[in-house]
């Protein structure tokens, strides 16, 4: 069966064919190489577009959602301030009447 395979497939298989059990080892194994390396590469393919969308998502999604976050904290912080100089200067002014 794997003789008549290898005829047909020509090439290295109709070769490796004439040398019985160690060729019928050999053509299964380029088989195998083949069809692993080509399920690698459809996997590695996938991955690198799935790679891509998560990218793409980051970059429209959190990003801007961490820019609004900083600006909130700017502001918060901004705002503390404010209030801390405000009591500090009722404070004083509280202090310099008395």
């Amino acid at each position: 069966m794997l003789v008549v395979a290898a005829a047909e497939a020509g090439g290295e298989f109709s070769v490796l064919a004439q040398y019985g059990v160690l060729g019928a080892f050999a053509i299964l194994l380029v088989l195998f190489a083949r069809t692993a390396y080509k399920r690698e590469t459809d996997r590695s393919d996938r991955l690198e577009s799935e790679n891509s969308r998560l990218n793409n998502s980051i970059q429209e999604k959190v990003i801007p959602a961490l820019v609004e976050a900083t600006t909130a904290l700017e502001q918060a912080a901004q705002l503390i301030h404010d209030m801390e100089r405000d009591r500090d200067r009722s404070r004083r002014g509280v202090g310099d009447d008395g």
